[in-house]
């Protein structure tokens, strides 16, 4: 039986291997003919930016309106971004790290400054230590990085040690078989997207179960011994060669791999179970059945070595992470402390008033 769950739900980006990887150009491009009013919000930490977007994903909803939220992969607590594609209407976060600016002012593009709403003299004050903090929270970040990279080195070393174990073309030929009752679809209507629902983030590995909890059909792709890429590669290589739609759930560390595939055209979920969330009416997929046992006994002990190394990188990153979102925590209190939130929730009233109407 289908499971719903209210809100749709990615990450805009990832903290990865090869650095800090952003969906918004994707997400919210302004040249792409998908909307007529995007809000760009500006404003430093704390300042209410989140939670003007939540207000207006929940005003959107109450008019019936279907919305994307897209939260930030470092403050998972955080949104970075929403979608309200039956309107057009789309608002992103603007700040660091993704710094985005208007392509066409006015025309399509508004900045919305919370940062209006500031006692400047208050946070001049405060500079130093403002200063201060920034230093430390990048820090910890370009740390952070520095663990992902090595761990994303480690990762393709195992890669290299277990791929000539892979039975490819016994897996592309299972595959094909999944998805033959899939409808073929003219090439103008195959839709393709990649999203993030796993990160690495200041809260640790924290995975939304968007896509188990809105497909009918739900099939865990078992990752035990981390083999699971393998098999959803052969996936979307059927899925290519059939011509049918899918959305692409991105690996974490390495977002050219895949840990799920969501297929529309027979609402069914392929995730891996080494993060996804596991319904009691989960399907099994037994990865071990695509791979040579004998070549994989013969590189057992240098991929067990390889896993528990990226192991323990990624868990040295994440404790990086946590720092700064510590950090990130006393840099806000000085801007919560300088924020006038009366005079922002009279003009977040005003506003929501207004952008749907």
């Amino acid at each position: 039986m289908k499971k719903k769950q209210t809100e749709v739900s990615y990450f805009a980006a990832a903290n990865t291997a090869n650095g800090f990887y952003s969906c918004f150009p994707a997400l919210f491009d302004p040249k792409s003919g998908e909307w007529n009013h995007i809000y760009i919000v500006k404003g430093g930490p704390g300042t209410g930016k989140s939670g003007f977007m939540k207000r207006a994903a929940e005003a959107a909803e109450k008019r019936g309106c279907n919305v994307e939220r897209f939260y930030c992969s470092s403050d998972t607590n955080s949104l970075d971004g929403v979608r309200i594609p039956s309107r057009g209407i789309a608002f992103l976060d603007g700040t660091a790290p993704h710094a985005v600016d208007p392509v066409y002012p006015g025309a399509l593009e508004e900045i919305l400054n919370m940062g209006m709403f500031f006692d400047i003299e208050h946070l001049r004050g405060a500079k130093e230590e403002i200063q201060r903090l920034h230093a430390e929270n990048a820090a910890c970040h370009a740390r952070a990085s520095r663990y992902l990279r090595a761990a994303g080195e480690i990762h393709a070393a195992f890669q290299t040690l277990v791929r000539d174990a892979f039975l490819s073309e016994k897996a592309d030929a299972a595959a094909a078989r999944m998805l033959h009752g899939t409808p073929v679809e003219k090439e103008e209507n195959i839709h393709i997207c990649t999203r993030f629902v796993t990160a690495n983030s200041v809260q640790g590995m924290v995975h939304l179960p968007t896509a188990e909890t809105h497909a009918a059909r739900c099939v865990m792709v078992d990752d035990k011994k981390h083999l699971a890429a393998f098999v959803l590669s052969s996936l979307v290589r059927a899925a290519e060669k059939r011509g049918v739609s899918y959305t692409r759930f991105a690996s974490p560390l390495q977002p050219e791999e895949t840990e799920g595939l969501y297929f529309p055209g027979m609402d069914t979920l392929y995730m891996t179970d080494r993060y996804g969330v596991v319904r009691d009416d989960a399907e099994k997929l037994n990865t071990a059945r695509f791979f040579d046992a004998k070549k994989l006994s013969s590189v057992r002990e240098s991929a067990q070595f390889a896993s528990k190394c990226e192991t323990a990188l990624t868990e040295g990153a994440l404790e990086a992470l946590a720092e700064a979102g510590r950090i990130h925590d006393e840099l806000e209190s000085h801007y919560v402390s300088a924020m006038d939130f009366t005079a922002l929730n009279a003009y977040t009233d005003r506003f929501l008033k207004a952008f749907l109407a």
